[in-house]
């Protein structure tokens, strides 16, 4: 950016690239929107999560897991352990799913659900600072598998031991999950 004298702000862009004008975007997205409609895709990513609300809320296979990996579950340990499975399902459905149109209304449908149909539950785990933790993880991707390592190091440390390897593989785990099952419910839709 450049200051000219008369205190405008300049924004430069790359080289040879055209400004689209703002109703292009929107037009752009309509017909995107309609033809996600007309396949049947946007209706199958709102299926998806829909079923992604019940597996963040009221999952006994998440429950199992974590039992799997020798814990009881605390109150303030299920809690981080839903919190991990809805930011998993989000960033997985933000990965997995293309156009970025999907992803956005299977995450929407997801959101609203818990809104909906678990209040107390979304009030519990919608906690942004957590998810910012999680977020700073996969700053730099590096792969599902290291991803996934980084991301059961956050659950650990939220956890209060950052050093119990379980809780690190429990929390990669629920990571890695997430992301399975996700790929095997799309293409099951």
């Amino acid at each position: 950016m450049s200051k000219d004298t008369d205190g405008d702000i300049k924004i430069f862009t790359a080289a040879g690239a055209a400004a689209q004008p703002p109703g292009e975007d929107l037009d752009a997205l309509a017909q995107e929107t309609e033809a996600q409609r007309a396949s049947g895709n946007l209706g199958k990513a709102k299926q998806l999560g829909r079923g992604l609300s019940s597996f963040s809320a009221n999952s006994p296979e998440l429950l199992a897991l974590a039992e799997s990996f020798g814990f009881s579950l605390n109150p303030e340990r299920e809690q981080h352990l839903h919190v991990l499975m809805l930011f998993s399902a989000q960033a997985a459905l933000q990965e997995l799913l293309a156009p970025k149109l999907l992803a956005e209304a299977a995450v929407t449908t997801m959101n609203n659900a818990l809104i909906n149909h678990e209040k107390a539950f979304w009030d519990t785990v919608s906690d942004g600072r957590v998810f910012t933790q999680y977020l700073l993880a996969l700053r730099d991707p590096v792969g599902e598998a290291k991803n996934a390592e980084r991301i059961g190091g956050v659950f650990a440390q939220l956890c209060g031991q950052e050093d119990n390897p379980d809780l690190r593989a429990l929390g990669a785990s629920v990571f890695e999950t997430a992301y399975k099952w996700i790929a095997a419910n799309w293409t099951a839709i």
